[in-house]
């Protein structure tokens, strides 16, 4: 069965079309069914080849890890049928296991779809801390009472930013709020 939208749900979920019908079948994320970005997070966390793969390695990041940039063999639907697997294959949605039984490929949108509103929700909690968390870590920021006390707030609303932040903090396509600056510079007292 598929619930209808609670508040905590995204306002617009992710559509996929229903097994054996003309109808769409709506794929929530949140609330109820956060359980499913919670697994989408923990493939990542366990999957680190081919999340960096995903979220396209940066020779930058690579260098400061001391390894090579990771190319992608495979095609990323690859990755997304994989991950579309550890989310659904198991869902608590009836209607939504038999259509990952029946066409697997059809939810593959949807997880696109929610990555793209991770990454969006990921950089409104960045713009949240303003530039004292820019390129820190998460347990640098987690130092600094003001940035601790900011993340405690938003925490519960949203639970995956510490993942995101140690896989995005550094790569502009994830976090467009991430300045190259140091942190630290002053440029005030530089400009005297």
């Amino acid at each position: 069965m598929v619930a209808p939208a609670d508040e905590d749900d995204s306002p617009q979920p992710d559509i996929s079309p229903a097994p054996n019908t003309t109808k769409k079948l709506a794929i929530y994320w949140e609330g109820a069914y956060s359980a499913r970005t919670s697994r989408l997070i923990a493939w990542c966390k366990a999957n680190d080849d081919a999340r960096i793969k995903l979220f396209s390695d940066s020779v930058k990041d690579a260098k400061e890890q001391g390894r090579k940039k990771k190319q992608s063999g495979s095609p990323k639907e690859t990755y997304y049928a994989q991950l579309t697997n550890a989310i659904f294959s198991n869902d608590k949605d009836p209607e939504v296991r038999l259509l990952f039984q029946t066409s697997p490929s059809a939810l593959i949108k949807p997880v696109q779809t929610r990555f793209g509103t991770l990454k969006r929700k990921y950089n409104e909690f960045n713009k949240s801390l303003k530039q004292t968390g820019a390129g820190l870590t998460y347990d640098e920021l987690q130092k600094n009472p003001q940035t601790k006390t900011l993340i405690g707030e938003s925490f519960s609303k949203f639970p995956w930013w510490p993942d995101l932040h140690g896989w995005w903090r550094t790569n502009p396509a994830y976090n467009t709020v991430f300045s190259t600056a140091d942190p630290g510079q002053n440029y005030e007292s530089a400009a005297l």
